[in-house]
C-alpha cells in the first residue's frame, strides 16, 4: 500500500482530547486546525493549535455533530486529514466515508469496520464468530421487544444499537420498568447518535468491566496492548481506570487478549480500537461492545507500555506499518487514571456547569494531567462534564494508589462543584485498595462516600473554620500590606476573631502550639484542639486536624474577591469575615415546595406532566438535559400541576421557574 503524505490535521473535536492530539502532531511536525466555540477561544487547545476557526455558535447539531460542516472546514483550511478524537462523530461510519470521499485521510478505522462494530447486533455476530460468549438478547421496535422479551430473564440491559459511552443504557428489573425505559433509551439514543434503534440483553449481575486495547495496520498486523479495568462507573460511564487489572490472572488475560485480536483480524481492523468485556465473579467473560476509536482512558495504556497511541494512529492512517510487533509490547508497572468531572456526587452526580476561577493541577513529577484549561474558564452546559484526567504510574498497584491519592490532594478547582472530594475518599476505601471493585461500586459505597465527603453538623464547620484560622495567621504574618484586612472589616490583630457562616457567627480563638508548625484552636470557648504539621505552598495550605488531613486553597479574583476552597466547596469571603458557600448544592432547600426551578442551565428534552394533572411527592415532572446527561426533575410535594411555564426543546437558565404545583389540592 502507498504511504500518504500528511502535513495538516483538522481536529473535529474539542477539550482535552483536542489538546492531546495537538501535542503529538506538533512533536511530529504536523500542523493542526481546530474548530472552537466562542466560549472556548482561550482554552489550551485553542492556544496550542496552529490555526483555529471560531464557530458561529455552540449548537451541537450545527457544529461538532454536523459532519458536513466539519469536512467543509477541513477542506477550507487545506487539511490532509481529520482526527475525530472521541465522542461526537468519532464512531460515525458515514462521517468517516464522507471524509475519505472528500480526499481526506481518516485517522481511524475503516468505515466498513466502524459500521459493522458500531451496530450492537452485527457486533455480536462478529464476536460469536471470534469465539467470544455473548449474553442472550433481542432487538427491534418497542412493541416487538415488549412482545418477545419473555424469552429473557430479568434484569435486562437496554442499549442503543448505535454509539457507546453509556448513552441510552438502562437496567430494567421488570416489565413495567422495561416499557418506560425503552422510551427513555430510544430518546437518548436519538439525541446522541441519531438512531433510536434499541437492543435488549440479559444483564450480567455485579460484573467487572474489562477492556482490551488493540491496534491494527493496513498490512493485516493486529496486536493487543493488554487490558484495562474500568469497573468504577456512574451512569454507565467510567470514572476510574487502571492497568493491569487486579482481578485478571494470566489465563484470563491471555484468553481476552487473543479473542480481541482474533475479532479485529476477521474484520480487517486498522488503527486503534477497544474490545470490551463483562466478567462475572467466576471469571466467565462476555462480549460487551467494541469502541472503534481512541478511548478516553488511553493514557493508562501509554503509561504501562510507553507507546504513544495518537502517534501510532497518525502513522497507520498514513499507510505505515505498526512500529512494533506483539513481542515488543511489554507492560511495566501499574497505572491508574481518575476522571475529574464537573458534577455533584451528593446529588446523583448531577452536572455542575459554571465559572471556574482558579485551578491547580498536581505536580508533573507525580502525575500526568490531561485537561483543556490551566486558569479561569467558563464550563458550559452543552458539553460533556469531563474537566481533566489525572494519570499516575507506580512500580506496583500500591505505589500507584498512593501517588493517585497524593495527586488528588494536590489538585484544586475553585468555583464549581466537582467530583474531586468523592475521588479522594474513593482511593481510601478498602474495596478500591484491595481491588475488589465491580460495576456496582458507586451504588454499593454511595452512603459511605457521601458521609465521608460531607460530614454532618459541627464537624464540617470546625474543619472549615480551623482551615480559615490557619490561613489568617499565615497571611497576617507573611504580608505587610493590611489593605485586605481593612476591606474585609477586620479591625484588630488579636488572636480572637469572629466569622459568620450560614447566618451564624462563631468566635474563633488561636494560640501558639507546643511544637513547630502547629497551633492551638478553639471554637466558641470550647476545649482547645491542636492543629499539627502546617505546611504552605502556592495558594495552598495543608494540616492535620481531628485525626485527618485537611487543606485549603485560596485565590484572589480580578475584582479582589477572596475565594477559599475547603473539601471540594468554594466559599467567598465578604467584609466582616462573612463566608458564603457558592458551590454547595446540597445545603438545605429554602425554596417553596410548589415552585419547580431549573437547578442548572440546560435544555428541557421532555415534559412528563400537563396542567391539571395530580402528582405525588417525587413524581417525575420533566427531563432537563445538560452536559450530555439527562436529569429528571421531581415534584417536592403532592399536588395539582397549576402551571407549566416552558416547552420541550427550550433552553433554560439556572434558577428559572419551570412549573408550579398547587400543594393545597
Amino acid at each position: 500500500m502507498n504511504n500518504r503524505k500528511l502535513t495538516k490535521i483538522f481536529i473535529a473535536n474539542r477539550g482535552e482530547i483536542a489538546y492531546r492530539i495537538i501535542r503529538t502532531a506538533s512533536r511530529l511536525g504536523i500542523s493542526t486546525v481546530l474548530p472552537v466555540v466562542p466560549e472556548e477561544k482561550d482554552t489550551l487547545p485553542a492556544r496550542a493549535a496552529d490555526e483555529i476557526h471560531v464557530l458561529e455558535n455552540s449548537i451541537l447539531d450545527e457544529t461538532y455533530l454536523n459532519g458536513k460542516v466539519m469536512i467543509e472546514l477541513a477542506l477550507k483550511y487545506g487539511a490532509d486529514a481529520i482526527h475525530p478524537g472521541y465522542g461526537f462523530l468519532s464512531e460515525n461510519a458515514e462521517f468517516a466515508r464522507l471524509a475519505e470521499n472528500a480526499g481526506l485521510i481518516w485517522i481511524g478505522p475503516p468505515p466498513d469496520a466502524m459500521a459493522l462494530m458500531g451496530n450492537k447486533l452485527s457486533a455480536r455476530k462478529v464476536a460469536q464468530k471470534a469465539g467470544i460468549p455473548v449474553p442472550k438478547g433481542i432487538s427491534g421496535t418497542k412493541q416487538e421487544i415488549l412482545k418477545n422479551h419473555d424469552s429473557l430473564r430479568f434484569p435486562l440491559l437496554i442499549k442503543a444499537t448505535a454509539g457507546g459511552g453509556g448513552k441510552g443504557m438502562k437496567i430494567a428489573h421488570n416489565s413495567e420498568q422495561l416499557e418506560t425505559m425503552l422510551d427513555d433509551a430510544a430518546r437518548e439514543a436519538k439525541n446522541y447518535f441519531g438512531d433510536q434503534t434499541i437492543y435488549v440483553e440479559e444483564y450480567i449481575d455485579n460484573p467487572r468491566h474489562i477492556e482490551v486495547q488493540i491496534f491494527g495496520d493496513q498490512y493485516g498486523n493486529v496486536v493487543h496492548l493488554f487490558e484495562r479495568e474500568c469497573s468504577i462507573q456512574r451512569r454507565f460511564q467510567k470514572i476510574v481506570e487502571e492497568s493491569p487489572s487486579a482481578f485478571v490472572d494470566d489465563n484470563l488475560r491471555d484468553k481476552l487478549s487473543s479473542q480481541a485480536v482474533k475479532l479485529a483480524q476477521q474484520i480487517n481492523y486498522c488503527n486503534a480500537g477497544t474490545v470490551e468485556f463483562l466478567v462475572d465473579s467466576n471469571k466467565q467473560h462476555y462480549f460487551l461492545e467494541m469502541n472503534t476509536r481512541l478511548q478516553v482512558e488511553h493514557p493508562v495504556t501509554e503509561a504501562i507500555t510507553g507507546i504513544d497511541l495518537v502517534e501510532e494512529q497518525i502513522k497507520t492512517a498514513m499507510g505505515l506499518p505498526l512500529s512494533f510487533i506483539q513481542e515488543d509490547v511489554k507492560a511495566h508497572g501499574h497505572a491508574i487514571e481518575a476522571r475529574i468531572y464537573a458534577e455533584d456526587a451528593l446529588n446523583n452526580f448531577r452536572p455542575s456547569p459554571g465559572k471556574i476561577n482558579f485551578v491547580k493541577w498536581p505536580s508533573p513529577q507525580m502525575a500526568r494531567t490531561d485537561s483543556f484549561f490551566d486558569s479561569s474558564v467558563e464550563i458550559p452546559s452543552f458539553f460533556d462534564p469531563l474537566l481533566a484526567k489525572i494519570t499516575v504510574w507506580g512500580f506496583n498497584r500500591k505505589e500507584a494508589i498512593e501517588k493517585l491519592s497524593l495527586s488528588l490532594e494536590q489538585t484544586s478547582v475553585i468555583g464549581i462543584t466537582t467530583g474531586l472530594p468523592w475521588l479522594r475518599k474513593l482511593t481510601k476505601t478498602e474495596a478500591f485498595v484491595t481491588g475488589n471493585t465491580t460495576t456496582h461500586f458507586t451504588t454499593t459505597y454511595q452512603d459511605l462516600l457521601h458521609k465521608a465527603i460531607q460530614p454532618n453538623g459541627l464537624k464540617k464547620t470546625e474543619l472549615l473554620l480551623a482551615a480559615f484560622a490557619v490561613w489568617i495567621i499565615h497571611y497576617r504574618n507573611e504580608n505587610n500590606d493590611n489593605n485586605i484586612w481593612n476591606k474585609l472589616g477586620h479591625k484588630r490583630w488579636g488572636n480572637n476573631f469572629e466569622v459568620t457562616l450560614a447566618h451564624k457567627t462563631y468566635t474563633v480563638k488561636i494560640k501558639d502550639g507546643v511544637y513547630p508548625h502547629s497551633l492551638k484552636w478553639c471554637l466558641d470557648n470550647n476545649i482547645m484542639d491542636d492543629i499539627h504539621n502546617i505546611t504552605f505552598s502556592s495558594h495552598n495550605l495543608r494540616f492535620y486536624f481531628r485525626e485527618q488531613w485537611a487543606q485549603l486553597t485560596w485565590y484572589y479574583t480580578h475584582r479582589n474577591e477572596l475565594l477559599l476552597e475547603v473539601d471540594g466547596h468554594t466559599y467567598r469571603l465578604f467584609p466582616g469575615f462573612r463566608l458564603n458557600n457558592i458551590t454547595n448544592s446540597n445545603q438545605k432547600n429554602t425554596e417553596k415546595s410548589n415552585i419547580i426551578k431549573a437547578p442548572i442551565p440546560g435544555k428541557i428534552s421532555k415534559i412528563l406532566v400537563k396542567k391539571g394533572e395530580l402528582v405525588n411527592e417525587s413524581s417525575p415532572l420533566m427531563i432537563l438535559e445538560a452536559m450530555k446527561m439527562e436529569n429528571t426533575l421531581q415534584a417536592k410535594a403532592r399536588g395539582m400541576v397549576k402551571e407549566v411555564r416552558i416547552s420541550e426543546g427550550e433552553q433554560v437558565k439556572a434558577g428559572q421557574i419551570l412549573a408550579e404545583i398547587d400543594d393545597k389540592t
